[in-house]
């Protein structure tokens, strides 16, 4: 009987062996899985903001005086030292309305005649 004891615990503490260092593996491949995943995340971020700088075709939509227009960022900002390129260059300046829109309280025609 001892014999058949003996024979029993050493399959048990192998068996727990061999549970612990699955549960151990599993850790590790899901750290490296969370890795993985933030780098991924990291990594579009920069693609984004590469496309961005690349293609500059972030597009803007303003609402001036009522009215909607939309254009790029890249043709807002070409000419420096201008009321765009200094708002939209410093970061404060944020869309006001919930369709992502600029506001600017002034008469439309001042696009539209530009």
């Amino acid at each position: 009987m001892d014999v058949i004891q003996s024979e029993y615990t050493a399959v048990e503490d192998t068996f727990k062996s061999i549970i612990q260092t699955l549960t151990d593996a599993q850790d590790c491949v899901q750290q490296k899985w969370d890795q993985f995943k933030m780098k991924r995340t990291v990594l579009e971020t920069k693609m984004n903001e590469y496309n961005l700088a690349v293609n500059g075709h972030k597009r803007v939509s303003l609402n001036v005086g009522g009215q909607h227009f939309e254009t790029t960022e890249e043709t807002l900002v070409k000419e420096k030292e201008t009321f765009f390129w200094a708002m939209l260059r410093s970061g404060q300046w944020q869309p006001d309305d919930s369709d992502g829109r600029y506001f600017i309280d002034r008469s439309p025609q001042v696009l539209c005649d530009s």
